[in-house]
C-alpha cells in the first residue's frame, strides 16, 4: 500500500501533463488555419525588403565606385596640364613667360590635389581641408626651395571638413598666397619663414592665415585695386565663396587672412 501512496502523485501529474498538451495541439490546430496567410504574408513582406535592401547597396556601391574614378581620372587629366605647363617652361627662355607657365602648373596642381584626397578618402564628397593644406603647402615649398635660403613652413592647422565645391577655390587661394610669399617676401634668395593655420569657430565661421617674415608688402599698396592676376584670382575667388580677404603688413613680415563659411550639413 505504501508503494502505491508513494507512486499515485507521479500519475496525477503525467496526466496532467498529457491533458495539457492534448489541449495545446487542440489550440494550434484551430488557430493556425487563420494565422498562416499572415505569417506568409510577413515572410513575403521581409524577402521583398530584404531584395529592396539589396538592391539599395548594389547601387550605392556601384555610385561610389563610378565617383572614385571620375575623381582619379580628373586628376590624371590635371595632372598631364600640369606636365604640359612644365614642358613648355622649360622650353622657354623668356624669364617671366617661365614664371606665368609655373604659376599656372601650380594653380592646376592646387585643383588636382583636391581630387586625389577625394579619390582618397573614405568620404567621396567631403575632405579633411587642414590634411590637404599641409599637403599643398609642402608641394609649393618644393617647388620654390632655394638651398642657399631655406624657407620654413610651420603649420597649426585644425582639423575642418569641406565639400569639393569649397576646397576646390580655398586650395586656389591658398596656392596664391603662399606662392606669393615666396616670390615677394624672400627676393634674392633670402631666407625665413612662413607661417600656415587654420581655425574654425561658431556657426561654421573658419579663418585661413598665411604669414611671411619676409621683407612686408609695399606701404601703398592697395589690395582691392591691384591688377597683379594673383590678387585678382584670390579678390575673385573669396567673392564665389562669400568669404573676406585682408593682407596687411606685420612687424615681421606679410598677414593674409582669408574667413570663410563652412556648411557642414552639405552632403
Amino acid at each position: 500500500m505504501e508503494v502505491v501512496t508513494i507512486w499515485k502523485p507521479v500519475y496525477v501529474f503525467s496526466a496532467a501533463v498529457k491533458i495539457f498538451t492534448a489541449l495545446v495541439s487542440l489550440m494550434t490546430a484551430v488557430v493556425l488555419p487563420f494565422n498562416v496567410p499572415t505569417i506568409l504574408t510577413l515572410v513575403q513582406k521581409a524577402k521583398v525588403s530584404e531584395q529592396v535592401t539589396a538592391t539599395l547597396r548594389a547601387s550605392e556601391e556601384r555610385k561610389e565606385a563610378l565617383l572614385r574614378e571620375v575623381h582619379h581620372r580628373v586628376k590624371n587629366n590635371l595632372a598631364v596640364i600640369c606636365s604640359l605647363f612644365y614642358l613648355q617652361s622649360m622650353h622657354t627662355k623668356d624669364e617671366e613667360t617661365v614664371q606665368i607657365f609655373r604659376d599656372m602648373e601650380n594653380r592646376v596642381h592646387s585643383m588636382a590635389l583636391v581630387h586625389e584626397s577625394l579619390y582618397g578618402s573614405e568620404n567621396l564628397a567631403r575632405i579633411d581641408f587642414a590634411e590637404y593644406a599641409q599637403a599643398l603647402a609642402k608641394d609649393i615649398l618644393s617647388s620654390h626651395r632655394s638651398p642657399g635660403a631655406p624657407v620654413q613652413l610651420k603649420s597649426n592647422l585644425e582639423p575642418i571638413v569641406m565639400s569639393a565645391d569649397l576646397a576646390v577655390p580655398c586650395g586656389l587661394i591658398l596656392n596664391e598666397l603662399i606662392s606669393n610669399a615666396f616670390k615677394d617676401g624672400f627676393p634674392g634668395n633670402v631666407g625665413g619663414e612662413i607661417r600656415l593655420a587654420l581655425h574654425s569657430g561658431r556657426d561654421g565661421k573658419c579663418s585661413l592665415f598665411v604669414e611671411d617674415s619676409g621683407v612686408g608688402i609695399p606701404a601703398d599698396l592697395d589690395v582691392k585695386e591691384s591688377k597683379t592676376l594673383g590678387l585678382r584670382l584670390v579678390r575673385s575667388l573669396t567673392q564665389q565663396i562669400r568669404g573676406s580677404f585682408e593682407l596687411v603688413r606685420i612687424d615681421s613680415g606679410t598677414s593674409a587672412r582669408l574667413q570663410f563659411t563652412v556648411n557642414h550639413h552639405e552632403h
